[in-house]
């Protein structure tokens, strides 16, 4: 098992920092403060994080995604939204129904374009959150339900794979996956259960290794798909949030952590970390749909 050591590339400023990325056009790191309902963006020197952006949105981020087109694309709270490159802000239908106090959290892009993102409840645990898939033209599937805290989703090197974490339930799942129907009759397999603390964010290095956030655990696990713990990332912030391979050559493992529901806080929580970790990452995928005209302004919402 290897070990690694983050050190902290920004203030610690953000309060539930998360759904870091990179953005290899713009040469920036992108991540959100979830609560806030901020996007950021900072570029990347020696070690530090130097903030260039911030927008706030005006309600929860739980995640973004980058577009063909250059935009963003985010996971609000209980809907989409686009931000153009000239930095116009469009909102989405109500994606969630009749659902009471829940909003969107985690997600990512698929290799084929679509948007994968989950839900939180706000209220008590049901059990009821859900996965679902967002096309470019505003089909929305249902890929997985029963869900007690949707978070990370990754995808294998190859897309073949999708990974889900279900954080209350401590467990890192995964499905087979492709350019077709997603197969409701294949059952999801458990691929990590009994994790020390409770998983979080997730990402997939170029080799196929999972690496998990700890919420709670100070660290970032570095496992392979058949469960076998092969290093672990230490960060001064309890509250660990997302990883991502950041950086020219994705070589740079960044890491969001959080300062929120702590009172005595005695370490660096809510800085965004970086580690030197010599192990390539994957590109980021984007999102097919245009944030010029996104698919609700042409009266598209193909459900």
């Amino acid at each position: 098992m290897t070990e690694y050591a983050a050190i902290a590339a920004t203030p610690p400023l953000y309060d539930l920092g998360e759904g870091i990325l990179w953005d290899e056009r713009e040469g920036v790191v992108r991540w959100v403060d979830i609560q806030k309902g901020r996007l950021l963006s900072g570029e990347l020197h020696n070690g530090r994080i130097h903030v260039t952006h911030d927008l706030e949105l005006g309600e929860t981020t739980g995640a973004i995604g980058l577009t063909e087109d250059g935009g963003l694309l985010v996971a609000a709270s209980r809907r989409l939204a686009t931000v153009s490159r000239d930095g116009v802000i469009s909102f989405g239908p109500d994606l969630l129904g009749d659902r009471e106090n829940v909003r969107f959290n985690d997600g990512t892009v698929d290799l084929q374009g679509r948007f994968i993102v989950g839900t939180h409840s706000l209220s008590d645990n049901t059990g009821d959150e859900v996965l679902l898939r967002v096309s470019a033209n505003g089909r929305v599937e249902v890929l997985r339900e029963g869900i007690h805290l949707s978070n990370g989703v990754a995808f294998s090197p190859r897309g073949d794979t999708i990974y889900h974490v279900d954080t209350v339930a401590g467990t890192v799942s995964s499905h087979s996956y492709g350019v077709g129907a997603f197969s409701h009759r294949e059952p999801w397999v458990t691929v990590l259960a009994d994790l020390p603390h409770a998983p979080d964010g997730l990402a997939v290095d170029a080799s196929g290794a999972l690496w998990v956030a700890q919420w709670g655990g100070s660290s970032v696990r570095r496992h392979a798909p058949s469960g076998e713990l092969l290093g672990i990332v230490t960060v001064d912030a309890a509250q660990v949030s997302c990883p991502a391979f950041v950086g020219p050559e994705l070589d740079i493992l960044a890491i969001t952590t959080a300062r929120e529901g702590l009172v005595h806080i005695t370490d660096q929580a809510g800085a965004i970390f970086v580690a030197d970790v010599g192990i390539t990452g994957l590109a980021t995928c984007r999102w097919a749909g245009s944030t010029t005209t996104p698919y609700w302004s042409l009266g598209r919402e193909d459900a």
